[in-house]
């Protein structure tokens, strides 16, 4: 099964809409934590959840899922995913196969991935610079090929982060 991820990134709304379409996805998930945009006002939750409804692809925006998670503000470090040089993306490691909340999001987004073929959306064009990247380590211990859309003919298989590891297909960090 396919899951694809995009970051909106700074790109027009029509050439955004247009990779969607091309590619057949039925959702978009938005896993932004603050699903707003200044600088591409059309990326913003209201905006965007209206332009691809309209061309019959639904929008889910998941706030749990989100990033931006900090040590001693929302997560806990326990010293895992050290492989990562971010401290935000360590956090949000240790939040994504920690904290029940987020186990329950990501549960679900698989079991929406599992029915239709989905894109998972935040801002980051390139997927090692977001925490799309921890997601898609999820997903691929649930069984999933993860693609990450670059630009339209520009993709990038999925591998896991080199401190993940599968154990019983759960995913787990180093």
């Amino acid at each position: 099964m396919d899951v694809f991820t995009i970051g909106h990134s700074n790109r027009s709304l029509e050439k955004f809409l247009s990779i969607l379409k091309g590619k057949g996805i039925e959702v978009l998930y938005d896993v932004r934590s603050f699903p707003t945009s200044r600088f591409v006002p059309h990326f913003s939750k209201e905006s965007l959840s209206s332009a691809v409804e309209a061309i019959g692809i639904e929008y889910i925006w998941d706030g749990r899922l989100g990033g931006y998670r900090r040590f001693g503000r929302d997560v806990e470090d326990l010293g895992i995913a050290k492989c990562f040089k971010s401290q935000g993306f360590r956090a949000y490691a240790t939040y994504l196969t920690t904290n029940p909340l987020a186990r329950e999001a990501v549960s679900k987004l698989a079991t929406i991935c599992r029915s239709k073929l989905t894109a998972i959306m935040c801002k980051e064009r390139i997927p090692w610079r977001c925490h799309r990247k921890i997601i898609s380590d999820y997903m691929i211990a649930k069984g999933f090929r993860v693609i990450h859309i670059i630009d339209e003919g520009r993709e990038v298989i999925h591998k896991l982060s080199k401190c993940a590891r599968i154990v019983d297909g759960e995913l787990r960090y180093v």
